[in-house]
Formats: structure tokens, C-alpha cells, sequence
């Protein structure tokens, strides 16, 4: 009967639970429904392909769940459904999820993963066949032509986040990812270059006379822990005189919030950075403190090219980029004050868990005076041996 026919006499149209059929290889699921001429017919829908994950009924049924909902309800139940390939749902639903909900800068490097790692390999693959040999196997042979462990791992996270978005939205059941693995050795994680104190004072030096912008950018990112995009973001207004409020990001041409709520936060601002900030105010007090000749937020990859990299390749000093900064002053704070949560707190980190394995080092010259006092106590308890 139609849904005209059934509204008539005040009767609602039953709900279907759908025939399941299993094949040798798949799982299916078949219902009726009304085509535009008003005739009943049955359509079969494949749920997926037998493996590790679909093993049996059972788990495939969210899937039957979502496919009779949408079916029942009378609603497109196959936009984004588990049959979609790889590309065709991180394409017209995953990545425009990232563009609205993730930061600019992180947005785009999971495109870029994407394009580059995976979807060659796994694209034309559906969401419910991808199994986690098949992601091993990518993996296996990214890390054979070279890639570390530092790059595997964000790939590999990128596509579980894929699975996580996809299993939160009730497409699939299951994230077929999270735990495969590469099956060769990789070469360690090589620690990440940080500025010392010492360099980032010569730095200064020689940037201040040069271009005090690019002085300034530099010091941001060291003495206020400034990721690059946020510096590029800062506004006039939102220098006090004694601290920084972060309040928003730049990337490229887009003006976007800041890469976490927790980032979202202020932070002390300390000589020599305050003298380099008011110096660079008595010559422009309004709009972005760092920007160019239009009053636009300044390019600090330009910045970097034209001034910084030049300059410190002229004084033999090893120039690392902008994140070194913020590494480099993790690890001194942590250093002298003796907690990890001081440097996680300048940082904006959600835990030190980040802080530790990221962003600070132990210094040589605290681990050597250590040692020293090690050994001055181990004197001290044999003269008092011998004494006795």
C-alpha cells in the first residue's frame, strides 16, 4: 500500500527490517521501495565485504541499522554510506569536515597526506573493505622508500582519523587503522633542532638593525612560544605592555581561531621581546603587529627568505625555522624552573605529555652540573669512610 492509502485510514506504513543475504564474500541486505511511478520494487545493498572486521552478522549490524533507518524514515540513507570509496567520502565529506572544525594549517596538511600517502594506494578501495593488512602494506612500503617514523606516524593517524570521524558519524562500525603497523625497521626519530638562549640573543642582534620585524618575529616565537601562524595574527590591541593575548591565527590569506580552545590563552611577555615590541609600536600602533605595506598580516615564509635566512647563513649560524623557537624555550623553562608544567603552561598544551616528548631536551650544561654534584657527594661519603 502507499503512503496515501495508509494515511487515509490512519495507519502508519510498517517498518521494514530488511532480508539479509550472505554470499560466499559480502554481506547484503535487501528491502522494497516506492520508485517515482508509484511501484513497489526490492533493491539489494551490499554492507561489505567479508574480513578481519565483518566476519559475521554481527558485525555488520550498525550497518544494516543505518542502511533500514534511512530506509524507513524515507531518507537518502548512501551520502557518506560504507559502500562509498575511500576517496569519494574523504573527498565530498571527511575534508570539508576538517576545513569547518579543524585549524587552517592542519586542515590542509591532512588534504596534502592524503593525496600524497594514501589515496593512490587505497582510493578506489570502500570504506567497510579497507582492512588493516591493507593499511599495513601501505605503510610497509612507505617506510621502505625512506619515510621515518615521525612521518609514518602522521600518516598513519591522519587516515585513523578518517575511521574516527567515520565511526562517529555511524557510516561504519569499526576503524580498521588504528592498529596496523610497519613491518620493517625505520631510522630513529632524529631529536628536533631548538634555539639556545645564547643563539636566540645573537639572532636578535643581528636581525634588529636589519629588518626589526623580522627581530620581532623570531622573538615571538621563542620568549612568547608562539606557533608562526599565531604571531602572524597578533593585533596591536592585543599587547598589553605586559602580556600577549592570543586570540586568533593566520594562515595564508585566512584569518581563522587558534589551533586548540586551550591555545586560545595569554602569555607574559619579557625583555628583550617587550623592548623589540615598543620600538616596533612607535612606528605602527595599529592592526597587526607584524605586517606589510597594505596593513595585511606579514608573510613570515617571505620574511624568512628575503631577511632571516640570508642573514643567518652570512653569520655561520645554523638557521632551523620558527618552531625552534618555540621548542627551544620549552626546554629552558623546563630546565630552570624544574617542572615540565611551567613550559606546557607558556606553550598552551593541553597535557605535558606533548611538552615532554616534543618539545624539550635535557640541557647539557644543568645534566653536567648534576653529574658534578653527584660526584662531589660520592667524595664527600668516602673521605667519611676512611674517617671512620
Amino acid at each position: 500500500m502507499d503512503i496515501l492509502r495508509l494515511d487515509k485510514h490512519n495507519r502508519l506504513p510498517k517498518k521494514q527490517t530488511g532480508q539479509r543475504i550472505e554470499t560466499p564474500i559480502s554481506f547484503f541486505i535487501r528491502y522494497y521501495y516506492t520508485d517515482a511511478e508509484g511501484l513497489r520494487k526490492q533493491k539489494a545493498v551490499k554492507l561489505a565485504d567479508k574480513s578481519d572486521l565483518y566476519r559475521s552478522w554481527t558485525d555488520v549490524e550498525p550497518l544494516i541499522e543505518r542502511v533500514m533507518a534511512g530506509v524507513n524514515e524515507q531518507t537518502e540513507v548512501f551520502s557518506g554510506s560504507g559502500q562509498q570509496t575511500l576517496s569519494e567520502f574523504i573527498e565530498k565529506h571527511y575534508l570539508p569536515w576538517c576545513r569547518e572544525n579543524k585549524a587552517a594549517p592542519t586542515a590542509n596538511s591532512y588534504k596534502r597526506i592524503w593525496e600524497r600517502s594514501w589515496q593512490a594506494s587505497v582510493g578506489n578501495i570502500a570504506l567497510t573493505s579497507l582492512t588493516t593488512a591493507d593499511v599495513t602494506k601501505v605503510l610497509t612500503h612507505h617506510a621502505k622508500n625512506g619515510l621515518g617514523a615521525r612521518s609514518l606516524s602522521h600518516i598513519k593517524w591522519m587516515l585513523s582519523g578518517v575511521y574516527v570521524y567515520a565511526v562517529s558519524s555511524g557510516v561504519v562500525p569499526k576503524n580498521p587503522v588504528s592498529d596496523a603497523r610497519w613491518l620493517v625497521k625505520v631510522a630513529r626519530v632524529e631529536k628536533q633542532a631548538e634555539y639556545s638562549l645564547e643563539q636566540m640573543l645573537a639572532m636578535l642582534r643581528i636581525l634588529e638593525p636589519l629588518d626589526l620585524r623580522a627581530a620581532v618575529a623570531v622573538a615571538l616565537c621563542y620568549f612568547a612560544a608562539l606557533r608562526p601562524a599565531e604571531a602572524r595574527g597578533m593585533r596591536w590591541d592585543d599587547y598589553t605592555g605586559e602580556q600577549l593575548n592570543v586570540r586568533r591565527t593566520v594562515w595564508r590569506n585566512k584569518v581563522g581561531e587558534t589551533k586548540t580552545e586551550g591555545s586560545a590563552a595569554s602569555v607574559p611577555v619579557i625583555e628583550p621581546l617587550r623592548s623589540l615590541l615598543e620600538k616596533l609600536r612607535s612606528q605602527s600602533s595599529a592592526g597587526y603587529i607584524l605586517q606589510g605595506t597594505t596593513g595585511k598580516p606579514l608573510s613570515l615564509d617571505s620574511l624568512n627568505c628575503r631577511v632571516i635566512a640570508p642573514a643567518m647563513k652570512k653569520a655561520g649560524i645554523v638557521w632551523c625555522g620558527y618552531y625552534a623557537g618555540r621548542r627551544g624555550i620549552s626546554s629552558l623553562l623546563t630546565d630552570s624552573s624544574g617542572n615540565i608544567q611551567n613550559a606546557t603552561g607558556i606553550l598552551r598544551h593541553s597535557n605535558s605529555g606533548t611538552t615532554a616528548r616534543h618539545y624539550t631536551q635535557p640541557q647539557k650544561a644543568s645534566m653536567d652540573a648534576a653529574m658534578k654534584a653527584i660526584e662531589e657527594m660520592a667524595a664527600k661519603l668516602e673521605e667519611l669512610e676512611v674517617i671512620q
